[in-house]
């Protein structure tokens, strides 16, 4: 369950562009957050998911 980010919610000012305008949606985290394919999931919890979202190791 991902934390309430909303702007309303925390009180905080809404940015439009960098890295407080997106947050993971499982975990609420500010720090490296996948935006492509639109996961917007940051990258512990891509590790944690990847194999149920279709996502495979190349090696």
């Amino acid at each position: 369950m991902a934390k309430d980010r909303s702007y309303e919610f925390t009180g905080r000012k809404k940015h439009d562009f960098g890295r407080g305008s997106r947050w993971c949606k499982r975990c609420g985290d500010y720090t490296a957050v996948i935006q492509k394919y639109d996961l917007m999931i940051c990258r512990r919890c891509f590790r944690e998911v990847a194999t149920s979202l279709g996502f495979r190791k190349n090696r």
